[in-house]
């Protein structure tokens, strides 16, 4: 080797040395772990739901148990609001058949002006309703034989319309009949039926008979002619049972606490588990509600159910009597409230409409296009209040009046309601009165408006204009507009608030 050789080999051999040292001093330095900010883990953690008691960064057997607990808590409150709808349409079935005696495919009609005696959501007293259940699951496909100027719905038990009836329906206000099947129904219909499928298998067929010129018996004499019936029996059809309730009562209100989740772990056996809702049913599950399965929870699930079902309750009441809802308000810079937030089908682009459906079925039941499509001169329109002009809530044992501005934008009729604000149903006053509408003889105006008055006392010469109220007991308001004009749309005509009666 010559000397420049061996001068570049040497040359070379310091710099592979000086790598290999360089690579060793990374190699340690990577292997070192990174130091961290806490050279020990705490004994707890304090969190929204409590300490957490910790052991070498796990929960201890104590806070894995509280965790779990509050998991499932909270799962249930989720729940008890994601159920509000369909246990609220059970509800109203089995009032039915308990209070009325009229059980699947049987009719029962409201053949008067009802009166706080039907306990029902939101009820109205100023139209004449026929409502029936069937149930796919135990009769098969079902006929419905709808008379013309019947106009309503057909509901499944989620509240989603199944088909229009009436005037917005393919009857066309006709009547018809309408074969409501499964949604994997694959048999041939009849010729001259509409067939429509519902997502459940047991569904609601809900329809009011329009009162003309104050003849009610008419109406009546329309909703008796309904018949419904099993596909199956089509060729000799038996008699559909008519009840006509008169002034029987009826009490349909969800029930309240344990007995919530009662119902609806017999709900969600009987009726298909959808995509949609497969997460709300895995957080039933730990809780002992499992479609197949008996509901016998144990004392802890039955202590957390039970605990829940209030929290549950005000959140939802909550949601609908205080909506954060950004298409909630009617009226800007007043208290007036759209009742229904919601699309009929309760799906947005996408999401499926948690809180709308909630904000609705919370206070009232069943949902049809007809309420919220904009149809000048047809169909109707519903706002709700539940706060004064203040912004206080309703309260039973003070004096309101509400001063209705003069040609309301109402084809048929327009009605104020006053409901309770926990059966949301109409008022027990103690008297026959809870609604005033343009069908009543009300003191007007010079000017053509009309001042309304609602308190626990009557106001000197304005009888036929108040509606009583119950101190100690909160309440809300219902204004429907039945044919609304074109006023009604544009809010060139608007309602003011409720104000406290000076």
């Amino acid at each position: 080797m010559d000397i420049g050789r061996k001068a570049s080999f040497w040359k070379g051999s310091r710099a592979r040395t000086g790598c290999l040292a360089l690579g060793a001093l990374l190699v340690s330095a990577c292997s070192t772990p990174p130091p961290t900010t806490e050279a020990v883990s705490p004994p707890a953690v304090q969190t929204r739901v409590g300490k957490v008691e910790l052991q070498s960064g796990y929960p201890s057997e104590a806070s894995v148990r509280m965790l779990y607990d509050e998991m499932d808590f909270q799962r249930a409150v989720q729940a008890y609001i994601w159920a509000t709808p369909i246990v609220a349409m059970d509800a109203l079935r089995i009032a039915n058949v308990r209070d009325w005696g009229v059980d699947y495919n049987g009719v029962g009609i409201v053949d008067q002006y009802t009166g706080s005696a039907v306990v029902a959501l939101t009820g109205n007293s100023t139209t004449i309703y026929a409502a029936a259940f069937s149930d796919l699951s135990r009769d098969g496909p079902i006929v419905i034989e709808s008379p013309p100027g019947a106009y309503g719905v057909i509901d499944d038990y989620w509240q989603r319309p199944v088909v229009e009836v009436g005037p917005f329906g393919p009857d066309k206000g006709k009547g018809g009949k309408f074969l409501v099947v499964p949604t994997d129904y694959k048999g041939t219909a009849p010729r001259g039926y509409m067939v429509v499928r519902s997502k459940t298998n047991r569904f609601m067929y809900l329809v009011r008979g329009i009162v003309k010129d104050g003849n009610v018996k008419a109406a009546v004499d329309t909703l008796s002619t309904i018949r419904i019936y099993p596909q199956k029996q089509a060729a000799s059809p038996p008699p559909t049972q008519i009840f006509k309730a008169g002034n029987k009562g009826m009490d349909s209100i969800a029930p309240r606490g344990y007995a919530y989740w009662e119902r609806l772990a017999d709900i969600i056996d009987k009726e298909p588990v959808e995509e949609r809702d497969r997460f709300f049913h895995a957080m039933l599950k730990p809780l002992g509600i499992e479609k197949g399965k008996p509901f016998s929870p144990d004392e802890r699930q039955k202590k957390i159910l039970t605990d829940a079902a209030p929290v549950g309750f005000l959140m939802a009441q909550t949601i609908s009597m205080a909506p954060r809802l950004s298409n909630a308000n009617a009226y800007p810079g007043t208290h007036w409230e759209w009742v229904l937030t919601l699309k009929p089908n309760q799906e947005a682009p996408n999401y499926s409409q948690l809180d709308e459906r909630t904000d609705y079925t919370f206070e009232a039941i069943t949902v049809a296009e007809g309420m919220v499509k904009e149809i000048v001169g047809a169909g109707s329109q519903y706002m709700s209040a539940a706060k004064d002009s203040t912004g206080a809530w309703l309260d039973g044992g003070k004096s309101y009046k509400l001063k209705v501005p003069p040609n309301v934008p109402a084809k048929d009729f327009w009605s104020f309601t006053v409901y309770d604000n926990l059966t949301r149903s109409m008022v027990q006053n103690g008297t026959a009165k809870v609604a005033l509408s343009s069908y009543d003889k009300l003191q007007r105006n010079a000017d053509g408006s009309i001042d309304l008055y609602f308190g626990p006392a009557e106001p000197a010469g304005m009888a036929s204009n108040w509606v009583r109220t119950m101190p100690g007991k909160g309440w809300f308001a219902y204004f429907r507009w039945y044919g609304p004009t074109q006023a009604f749309f544009d809010k060139s005509w608007r309602l003011p608030d409720i104000a406290p009666a000076s």
